[in-house]
């Protein structure tokens, strides 16, 4: 499966044992191409202990080699805070996994820096990002399902619990859309789901919303131009190609134009008014391409 986070600024640190967030974001964006603003794309195979990490830019087409990661972890899930901070986070190396990796991209060197351990292990979790805060959302520990829901608070450099879904989602797809974190179908018990529901860190509670009209797991959420688009996954005994998005203003969920191939667990990322969806896998084939 290949993971891309947001649109990056590039420019690495060293290690560092704390983590805060600047009154001012300061980058340097280093010459990579003719585009200040790159892709991270973070791989492991299933057959590989290796991961692989690299950038990617769009317009120029061209790759460069990313850090690497230590601890290496399968189905993890990233996020990124400010176009700086890239987290990784739990995910699977012999089991399932409450390790929290974080790069700083800022700055000169690279390191990926071990932050502070979730409360809950996951693997196949979602994470998403709210006002600056790193959301772990569901996924799986050993052979359950998992609906609680955990929060990296930058104050005490720790994880918290929040207000737990509705439904145990494992597998799911999260995507933030005005100010409110959505988990976006999943697993439950073996059963794909087409459930959708938000969460209002202003009211710690979540709210269903419309489903979508196909079962979806392993789902693909990007958010372009105030819309959310689910992308691809797996449901009803195959992979998927096809696309659907939530428009806010009537809370409905409506067919697109289906992507050229099916991609379970794609990476989606949006970036100078385009989406981009890559890697996934399809009919037991690992995609690497856009």
């Amino acid at each position: 499966k290949d993971f891309v986070i947001e649109a990056l600024s590039f420019n690495i640190q060293k290690s560092v044992q704390y983590f805060t967030i600047p009154q001012t974001i300061r980058c340097k964006p280093r010459q990579f191409g003719d585009s200040q603003k790159v892709i991270l794309m973070f791989n492991r195979p299933d057959t590989s202990p290796k991961c692989y990490t690299e950038w990617y830019d769009p317009a120029t087409k061209l790759h460069e080699k990313a850090p690497g990661i230590n601890d290496c972890r399968r189905v993890a899930g990233l996020g990124v805070i400010r176009d700086q901070f890239v987290f990784a986070v739990g995910g699977v190396n012999n089991s399932s996994s409450q390790s929290v990796s974080m790069l700083d991209v800022s700055l000169q060197l690279p390191s990926w820096v071990p932050m502070a351990d979730l409360v809950v292990k996951r693997k196949q979790l979602g994470v998403g990002v709210l006002d600056d805060c790193i959301y772990a959302v569901g996924g799986g520990e050993v052979d359950s399902e998992l609906s609680s829901v955990e929060m990296f608070d930058v104050s005490i450099q720790k994880w918290r619990l929040v207000a737990s879904m509705s439904t145990k989602r494992c597998d799911v797809g999260v995507g933030v859309l005005n100010n409110r974190l959505y988990a976006v179908g999943g697993s439950d018990n073996g059963k794909t789901l087409k459930s959708v529901e938000y969460y209002d860190h202003t009211l710690d509670s979540w709210t269903p919303v419309a489903e979508m009209s196909v079962y979806r797991q392993g789902v693909g959420v990007g958010v372009l131009d105030g819309l959310m688009y689910a992308i691809g996954g797996y449901g009803g005994g195959e992979y998927l190609k096809s696309v659907e998005v939530y428009r806010p203003s009537d809370g409905v969920w409506s067919s697109v134009a289906d992507m050229e191939i099916c991609r379970y667990r794609p990476g989606v990322v949006a970036l100078d008014g385009l989406l981009y969806v890559m890697g996934g896998v399809s009919d037991g084939f690992i995609y690497s391409d856009t």
